[in-house]
């Protein structure tokens, strides 16, 4: 009884040690071609080689983009208790409406929720851009008559290798983005990346 107990826990110590990480590795699901939107504000930060969370917006959103950016000041925070640097990794944030949100308007938006980490980037392109780049996410939008906006209401994880590694909800009524697994993942790229 006691070597058949023995065998159970050493092969629970086998799968734990050279399976557990194979199984919580984050699949690659699709890949960040080019980066050719411009980032609004002063900041000459380098797209590549970092840990990213992507997320889309418009400034006039109502609802969901807003809540959204407080949810993710709150990543920030988390980050910061984990002691994770801003320096390690980027949010970019992507304008659906780059007609509408001028680089000011952006400016605007960005201070009017004291958002002003280097590490946090708002990025804007030209119509064409724009399009081309949610293509990269399979991320699907689109201007209404009123110039309102409806959008997928997905955010990505990205590696420093601009794969993209995982797909998460935007805050939506009273659900809040999960922070916790986003900070989870992107300490994971992080580490994978060094």
């Amino acid at each position: 009884m006691k070597a058949f107990a023995i065998a159970i826990l050493l092969g629970i110590g086998v799968w734990v040690v050279f399976l557990w990480p194979k199984l919580v590795d984050l699949p690659k699901i699709g890949h960040v071609t080019e980066w050719t939107l411009t980032d609004v504000g002063e900041h000459d930060v380098s797209l590549k080689q970092k840990t990213k969370l992507i997320t889309f917006f418009y400034t006039n959103c109502p609802d969901i983009c807003p809540t959204t950016m407080l949810d993710l000041k709150d990543l920030e925070q988390l980050m910061m208790e984990k002691g994770v640097s801003e320096n390690k990794y980027l949010i970019i944030a992507v304008s659906l409406d780059p007609t509408f949100d001028s680089k000011d308007r952006i400016i605007q938006y960005k201070e009017a929720f004291n958002i002003s980490n280097h590490n946090w980037l708002f990025l804007r392109g030209t119509e064409a851009e724009t399009k081309k780049f949610t293509r990269n996410f399979n991320f699907a939008y689109e201007k209404k008559q009123n110039g309102f906006l409806i959008h997928t209401t997905s955010m990505y994880v990205v590696d420093s290798d601009d794969q993209i590694r995982a797909k998460h909800d935007m805050a939506l009524g009273e659900k809040s983005v999960n922070i916790d697994e986003i900070a989870r993942q992107l300490i994971q790229l992080i580490e994978e990346s060094n």
